[in-house]
């Protein structure tokens, strides 16, 4: 009961407290009450029928309640206790009609039919919250059955009127004095036994809070009864208190009715269009609807997003005159309007060859699919699903120069795989070793090794760019290249004719760095010249010492009249010469700087007694080991042994 109580709006539990004590005293401070009500006394009549006719207009009031949204409701249960509501409205019209006092209405007012006709009113008041609370019926009926609830009440309702207002003489006395009888009391609490029932069953019986009102209904009419079994006369105060403790019993009834039949159906349509609402606006789809003129009547967010209109600017308006558009940007003629013709035929109709019109004037290519809007078998609209296609048609024209930079990047490679045979003639050698891996499909750097009696001539390079570019400049440098070491010997001859080419004939932004070498093998000579590339190791077998070969020419292609040279060293047995590109000893971690640590720590892992080619798969493989990243471009290692 404490949690009961405690879930109550604080306004009604302090409205029941006061209730309590009003009622205590009431009953307690007798002559006080009397003696402050005789003033008004004589009003009595005027104010109980102004209290019956309250009372009266709620019950009515009840009774449509339950009739109006009992389409919608279809529950037996509480249309009889509508139903029944209007037959206690029409006995208490009847009790306020013949009230000793009031005119002549069928028959002379008087307290014995009065007092019956209230007795009819609150059994049958009392018999129904019986029935509907402790007694529910669970059969839900047609709504053509309503009627018939109704008309057995009015049936009831003639036949106790025709009783009482023909056998009222003889029917047992219920008021004697202007005091209630024995038996009219027994009536009343029979009525208050049902009502400490259904307050006891909604309480304790786990009921929920919806019947939190039919509590308090039944609390006060319990109120009410027990005053009317207190009075000494019909016009003194208990009397009077007893129709105002009904008529706040009947406001918490109507509250009852009002939330289960009209506040409750509301808000959960309300919430249920709030759902379906927050649904629509949930889909990536532009949804709206058009009833039979073609007006709008909803659309969802991103329907709006995607035409950039505000909603009070589309609703009622002509969507079609408002959007629909050729490709062109002209009106599209609205009979052949997917939209129209859906509405003549109410056939579904979609296309992806539609365009529309935003606000700031951008025409945009649309899917659009229509679909007609039923209600009971006929169509009274049209709802329209459109799809904004700008962006797939942006990712077919990707993909379009995705598929043609594929056919331009497999022609590179087939111009890049083109030139290996000119680079595979000195595969017979065992002395040397070449190996080159591309980061991606292409390979940005270059590498030749040109055998001629007992001179080796060797080249590596790094062509600036990557891709398609890098391709052609490769194929350019290798036929120069073989030009110019059929003409020159000396590497910085080499470099000196190969720069004037590749500025003459590449864009200023590009370069190249290069390392030309030639080893005599009968003289153990070693000659080099390197243009802005990675220095020559030199590891010395004899004494294990790894040492860097350069002279610090800049790259190819940067200054038209750039100067090179050429140096020599002697090789002894078992030395090793170590080419390579900026990709082998690139790492990219704040605490492991790019150097030759990582060659120098793999080349000392490796069997130097392996041929050239061996040496420098090993090598590579040993470097990308001992790397802490990844590998982030191509990567060229040529070995030459002494």
């Amino acid at each position: 009961m404490i949690a009961f109580i405690q879930r109550m709006a604080p306004h009604t539990r302090l409205l029941a407290l006061v209730s309590i004590l009003f009622f205590v005293l009431l009953n307690f401070q007798i002559d006080f009450f009397s003696e402050l009500y005789q003033p008004i006394r004589h009003n009595h009549l005027a104010l109980h029928a102004i209290l019956e006719m309250v009372s009266i207009f709620v019950s009515i009031t009840i009774a449509l309640h339950g009739w109006v949204p009992f389409k919608e409701t279809m529950s037996a249960n509480w249309l009889l206790f509508s139903s029944v509501f209007l037959v206690v409205a029409l006995l208490d019209l009847m009790h306020t009609f013949t009230f000793a006092g009031m005119p002549y209405f069928i028959i002379a007012s008087n307290s014995q039919a009065s007092i019956w006709f209230w007795v009819a009113a609150r059994l049958t008041e009392s018999i129904i919250f019986l029935i509907v609370i402790l007694l529910p019926l669970k059969t839900r009926v047609k709504f053509s059955s309503g009627k018939y609830f109704y008309l057995f009440g009015l049936l009831y309702f003639l036949v106790v009127s025709f009783v009482i207002f023909r056998f009222y003489a003889d029917l047992p006395l219920i008021i004697d004095n202007g005091h209630p009888t024995l038996l009219k009391n027994g009536f009343e609490y029979l009525a208050m036994i049902i009502h400490v029932a259904v307050l006891f069953k909604v309480i304790y019986g786990g009921s929920t809070m919806i019947y939190r009102e039919i509590a308090l209904a039944s609390f006060y009419l319990i109120l009410s009864s027990w005053l009317f079994t207190s009075y000494e006369e019909m016009n003194e105060y208990r009397n009077m208190a007893g129709h105002i403790f009904k008529v706040l019993g009947y406001y918490y009834l109507l509250r009852h009715m009002y939330y289960r039949k009209i506040e409750k159906p509301y808000a959960d349509l309300h919430d249920l269009g709030a759902r379906h609402e927050l649904l629509l606006n949930s889909v990536a789809e532009g949804i709206y609807g058009i009833n039979k003129e073609g007006k709008v009547t909803f659309i969802n967010a991103s329907a709006l997003r995607m035409l950039g209109y505000e909603r009070a600017e589309i609703l009622g308006h002509d969507f079609h005159d408002l959007i629909h558009r050729t490709a062109e940007g002209s009106r599209f003629a609205k009979e052949n309007c997917l939209t129209s013709q859906t509405a003549l035929d109410g056939k579904s109709r979609n296309s992806k060859n539609q365009f529309f019109k935003r606000k700031d004037g951008l025409i945009f290519p649309v899917s659009m699919k229509t679909e007609p809007m039923l209600e009971n078998g006929e169509q009274n609209g049209t709802v329209i699903t459109f799809s904004d296609l700008s962006f797939e048609l942006q990712f077919d024209e990707l993909q379009r120069e995705k598929r043609q930079f594929e056919l331009e990047l497999n022609l590179a490679v087939k111009l890049q795989e083109s030139l290996n045979p000119q680079q595979m003639k000195w595969k017979d050698q065992e002395d040397v070793g070449a190996v080159s891996v591309p980061f991606r499909t292409l390979n940005g750097d270059f590498y030749t090794i040109v055998p001629r009696g007992n001179l080796l001539m060797m080249a590596i390079a790094d062509i600036s760019g990557k891709g398609i570019p890098a391709a052609i400049q490769k194929s350019m440098m290798v036929y120069a290249l073989e030009d110019f070491n059929s003409r020159y010997e000396q590497p910085h001859d080499v470099l000196t004719s190969m720069n004037t080419f590749i500025h003459d004939y590449t864009s200023d932004y590009s370069f190249v760095t290069v390392t030309m070498v030639n080893y005599n093998k009968a003289t153990r000579l070693f000659s080099y010249s390197t243009g802005g590339h990675e220095p020559i190791l030199w590891y010395r077998a004899g004494c294990s010492e790894l040492i860097e070969l350069h002279t610090k020419n800049p790259a190819l292609g940067i200054f038209e009249d750039s100067l090179y040279t050429t140096q020599s060293v002697e090789l002894e047995p078992g030395d090793l010469i170590i080419l390579y590109t900026d990709g082998v000893t690139e790492c990219r971690n704040e605490d492991s700087p790019d150097g030759i640590e990582l060659l120098w720590e793999a080349l000392m892992r490796m069997d130097h007694t392996q041929p050239g080619d061996i040496l420098a798969q090993q090598l590579l493989d040993e470097v990308n080991q001992l790397r802490p990243n990844e590998v982030h471009d191509d990567q060229t290692i040529i070995i030459l042994k002494a």
